[in-house]
């Protein structure tokens, strides 16, 4: 069990600590997420506790290549436009996660650190395109490598290109780690299960075995990412297949993640 999002990070750390890391030219690890329901049988905070998890991780990758890491305090504080129908789901909104984004990089700037990569595990469409033009102000206005660790394949969608100074492109992910005949939209096996081995006590276990899957078609895929419709399409609040959580490889997930995602930032550092 991990204990809290802040361990490992800059928050249970003294001014003077993070002095020592930018008198060594380390690169920072940002972790970004939302606070938002994901079905009856997960806490809200269950994408920055991913993206936490990731972090860590991507940060033993790194340091094994021989780079100085550090983890700033979580970013948590996203747009939840899809998942904006229920209670749980803070309503944020795009300016205000932009503003408070670029803040952080800016304060980061401020300390010293010219690396800044941030790892987000929320999909919206418009959070994403908020750490996006954060991060390409950042480093346009502020001269510091300030990049965005973002998946290769969703990149076009948003009208960009795969060089953009600003963005790591992700590789998508070549091994199976689940089981289910359910892709895990929002709330299915995959993060039910990151959240049980790592946070057991925030899942409802026998609630998550007593929930069916639930797919959507392309169609009802597109409507639920444009936002607020997912009460009418999941009722209960998720999208996946919940009960096939205990079959999920969960540590082989995060530590393939942790390679492709440490692969990418080594390619962008300065």
């Amino acid at each position: 069990m991990i204990n809290g999002i802040f361990k490992d990070t800059m928050a249970n750390m003294k001014w003077t600590e993070i002095q020592n890391f930018v008198d060594k030219n380390a690169l920072v690890l940002l972790p970004m997420g939302v606070i938002e329901e994901h079905g009856p049988q997960l806490c809200l905070g269950t994408d920055i506790y991913t993206a936490h998890i990731y972090c860590l991780a991507i940060k033993e990758k790194l340091e094994e290549k021989g780079h100085i890491v550090i983890i700033a305090p979580p970013f948590y504080w996203g747009v939840c436009q899809s998942t904006a129908g229920f209670i749980g789901s803070f309503h944020i909104r795009k300016e205000t996660a932009k503003a408070l984004i670029s803040d952080i990089l800016l304060s980061l700037s401020e300390f010293g650190f010219n690396n800044i990569f941030g790892v987000n595990a929320h999909g919206d469409i418009e959070h994403n395109i908020a750490i996006i033009e954060a991060f390409r102000e950042a480093r346009e206005q502020l001269h510091i490598n300030a990049c965005y660790a973002f998946d290769e394949g969703r990149i076009p969608l948003f009208g960009l290109k795969l060089e953009e100074p600003y963005l790591c492109p992700i590789k998508p992910q070549t091994i199976k780690v689940s089981k289910a005949e359910v892709s895990d939209v929002h709330g299915g096996d995959v993060e039910t299960a990151m959240i049980y081995e790592f946070y057991p006590n925030l899942v409802d276990v026998e609630k998550a075995k007593s929930l069916p899957p639930i797919t959507l078609d392309d169609e009802s895929v597109e409507e639920w990412l444009f936002g607020g419709h997912i009460k009418d399409l999941s009722s209960q609040g998720y999208i996946g297949s919940p009960a096939d959580f205990e079959s999920v490889e969960v540590r082989k997930n995060v530590d393939d993640y942790a390679d492709i995602i440490s692969e990418a930032i080594i390619s962008r550092m300065v």
